[in-house]
């Protein structure tokens, strides 16, 4: 391969990934609906032609939004981008969350004995949840927005992420109350609050001009304590 070819790929390849974070900034900010081809153009720039050089349909240019907010855009792609609709993307939402253990901390507290130190299981457990969720946060914020404007997403979102974390997270709650000798009938409540914090402060925050100033290191540490302190 020459180096002329080389460098063409290379422009290719960064500028399909240019499309791409554009994209997934205005489904991010305007969700699945409402998001149009001429939005993508008019963010970078370009004219509407230019965006279909690289995509065939807004359907594929969702799919690219959710490869590079998934960390999973390849390094090459056969352009334009075409998908058979969004059950594409859906499935492949679906294998990278299958083989993405986002939780260990988790799930090894629930198969194992009460701890000698059960705040500090807390704490792991918060900072293991902080960190998962500051890591996604791209892809966390466009499937809030947009999983339920497509139903193929729904489930991907709803059961395979959020339902599946809440059902271990209040299991957990619920295993260490036994160990207590307690029984809340509010856990539910308690752990989606817990939860909702981290959230907050791993990823919402950074949106809002209130807070996007507080340190990365002290919102982590936040969020720790706060859940941790939630459970005592």
């Amino acid at each position: 391969m020459s180096a002329a070819t080389a460098g063409h790929r290379r422009r290719g390849v960064d500028r399909t990934r240019e499309v791409a974070r554009a994209a997934l900034e205005c489904f991010s900010a305007n969700g699945f609906r409402l998001t149009q081809i001429a939005d993508v153009s008019e963010r970078m720039g370009v004219s509407v032609g230019t965006i279909y050089r690289y995509v065939e349909s807004k359907e594929a240019l969702f799919h690219l939004a959710a490869l590079v907010a998934g960390d999973a855009l390849p390094g090459s792609l056969d352009l334009p981008v075409s998908v058979a609709g969004p059950g594409d993307t859906a499935a492949v939402l679906r294998g990278l969350i299958a083989k993405d253990r986002v939780w260990p901390v988790l799930q090894m507290a629930l198969e194992g004995p009460a701890p000698s130190d059960p705040k500090a299981e807390a704490a792991a457990i918060a900072g293991e949840l902080y960190d998962a969720t500051a890591a996604r946060a791209a892809l966390i914020s466009l499937l809030d927005r947009c999983a339920h404007d497509v139903p193929e997403l729904t489930e991907v979102f709803d059961q395979q992420m959020r339902r599946r974390l809440m059902d271990d997270l209040e299991a957990w709650v619920r295993l260490r109350d036994a160990s207590a000798g307690r029984r809340r009938a509010n856990v539910a409540a308690l752990a989606r609050g817990a939860l909702e914090t981290i959230a907050w402060l791993a990823k919402s925050r950074r949106r809002d001009p209130t807070a996007s100033t507080i340190p990365e290191a002290d919102a982590r540490d936040a969020a720790v304590r706060i859940f941790a302190n939630a459970f005592d």
